[in-house]
C-alpha cells in the first residue's frame, strides 16, 4: 500500500497526523461521539474506534492522548509524570479509550479502571524518569540505550501490539477461530522479542484472565454493569481466547529456548540430556494385574507424541508436540514444546483393562483415549518417579 507525506485532513483531528491517505478513505475519519452508542451496540461501536487508532496511530499518541485526558480531568500531577515516561512503555489500549472520553464517548467504570490500571503500572516501572524524545540529551553517551533496553521497548510495542486483538475479538462478535497463532507469533517473531522478556507480553493478557474470570464469576458489581452488553458465552468465548493467545506466546517461547540450544550449545548427547528425568523403570502389581516396563526416556527426547502413566496417581498422560517447535524437548526434569490444547490428562478407573488400549496402533490410542469418560486436565510436564513412559514416536 502506497504512503503518502503525514498531512492533517477534513474529518479528522487537527493534532492527529494521517500518514496513509487510502487507509483514511476505507476506514472513514476519526470516530466522534455527538451521541452516546446504546448498550447493545456499545461493543461493536467500541470495537470499531479501537481498530481505527490502531491503524494509524503509534504508542507515541497514545501516551498523548493519556495526558490530554489527565488534564481534561484536573489531574495534572499524574499528567506531568507521565510525561518523563518513554512512549514504547505505554499499552496502546488505554490511550485510544482516553481519545475517545475527549471525543464525547461517557466511560463507564470498566473502561476508567482500564486507563487507571494503566497508569498504575507505568507508575510502578523503575525507569518512569526515562527521558522521552521531546527532551534533548545533554551528550549522545549519556541517553544511548543498551540492547537490554531495546528489547524491553521492543516487547512493551509488541504487548500494545497483541492487546489490539482482544479488541478486535470482541468487536467481531466474540467468534473463536483457529487462526490465531499466527496473528500471535508472526509480531513476536518480527521483533525478535527474547524469552526473558515476554513477561511483559503476557502481564496484560494475565490481568485481562483475572478480569474475566471475576466477571464470569458473577461477585464484582462493577464488572457486570460494565460488561452487562456481553453474554455469558461470549464470556466464557474470550476467556478461551485468552488462553488461546497465552498457549502461542508459549509456543514461540519453546520455539525460541529449543533454537537458542541448538544455535549457541555443542551438540550433547541424549542420554545426557535425559540423565535428570526422573521416571519409573518397572511397575508390578499383582492385585490389578499390572507388569509394566518404561521404554528408554532417550526415546521420548525430540518425539512427537508420547505417552505416559503416572502409577500413583492412576493419571495417564497424552503429550503432542505443538505446531511450531514440531517436536517435544526433554530439559531437567521436564517435558517441553507440547502443545497445551491438544495435550491431555485423564485419571484411569480400570487401568488394567484401559492401558491395554493405548499400547496398540495410534491412532486406536488417540480414538480410545478421546472416549475416556474422565475430566481432561491440561499437563504442566513435571516428572516424577512413579511415572511410566509408555510409548514415544
Amino acid at each position: 500500500m502506497a504512503r503518502a507525506k503525514a498531512v492533517t485532513l477534513p474529518g479528522i483531528a487537527r493534532d492527529i497526523k494521517v500518514k496513509d491517505l487510502f487507509g483514511l478513505k476505507g476506514r472513514g475519519p476519526e470516530p466522534i461521539f455527538n451521541e452516546q452508542p446504546l448498550d447493545e451496540h456499545r461493543v461493536s461501536v467500541l470495537g470499531n474506534s479501537l481498530y481505527w487508532y490502531n491503524y494509524f496511530c503509534t504508542n507515541k499518541e497514545a501516551k498523548q492522548f493519556i495526558i490530554e485526558y489527565l488534564s481534561s480531568i484536573g489531574d495534572s500531577t499524574r499528567a506531568k509524570q507521565l510525561a518523563k515516561i518513554a512512549d514504547s512503555k505505554v499499552l496502546t489500549t488505554s490511550g485510544w479509550l482516553a481519545r475517545l472520553s475527549l471525543r464525547g464517548l461517557v466511560l463507564n467504570e470498566v473502561e476508567k479502571s482500564h486507563i487507571d490500571k494503566e497508569l498504575r503500572r507505568l507508575f510502578s516501572l523503575k525507569d518512569t524518569t526515562e527521558p522521552t524524545e521531546e527532551v534533548e540529551p545533554i551528550t549522545e553517551d549519556a541517553t544511548k540505550k543498551n540492547i537490554q533496553e531495546i528489547m524491553r521497548e521492543r516487547a512493551a510495542e509488541t504487548a500494545g501490539e497483541l492487546e489490539g486483538l482482544l479488541d478486535e475479538f470482541i468487536a467481531n462478535g466474540c467468534k473463536l477461530s483457529t487462526d490465531i497463532t499466527s496473528k500471535v507469533v508472526s509480531p513476536l517473531t518480527e521483533k525478535k522479542i527474547l524469552p526473558q522478556h515476554i513477561s511483559i507480553v503476557t502481564q496484560p493478557w494475565d490481568d485481562y484472565k483475572a478480569e474475566f474470570e471475576e466477571l464470569q464469576q458473577g461477585k464484582c458489581e462493577q464488572l457486570q454493569e460494565g460488561y452487562s452488553h456481553l453474554t455469558k458465552i461470549q464470556v466464557k468465548h474470550i476467556l478461551k481466547f485468552i488462553e488461546q493467545v497465552t498457549t502461542a506466546i508459549n509456543s514461540y517461547v519453546s520455539l525460541k529456548k529449543v533454537n537458542k540450544t541448538q544455535r549457541t550449545r555443542k551438540p550433547v548427547p541424549v542420554e545426557k540430556v535425559v540423565s535428570k528425568l526422573k521416571y519409573l523403570r518397572k511397575f508390578v502389581d499383582e492385585k490389578l494385574k499390572l507388569n509394566l516396563t518404561s521404554i528408554d526416556p532417550v526415546n521420548l527426547h525430540q518425539c512427537q507424541e508420547a505417552w505416559v502413566y503416572d502409577t500413583a496417581k492412576r493419571k495417564l498422560y497424552h503429550f503432542v508436540a505443538d505446531s511450531l517447535g514440531k517436536c517435544l524437548i526433554v530439559k531437567g526434569n521436564t517435558l517441553l514444546g507440547f502443545d497445551t490444547k491438544e495435550s491431555e490428562a485423564k485419571i484411569l478407573r480400570k487401568p488394567e483393562e484401559q492401558l491395554k488400549q493405548v499400547t496398540g496402533s495410534k491412532p486406536a490410542a488417540r480414538k480410545f483415549f478421546k472416549e475416556i469418560k474422565a475430566v481432561a486436565t491440561t499437563p504442566n510436564g513435571r516428572f516424577n518417579d512413579a511415572m511410566i513412559i509408555l510409548k514415544a514416536f
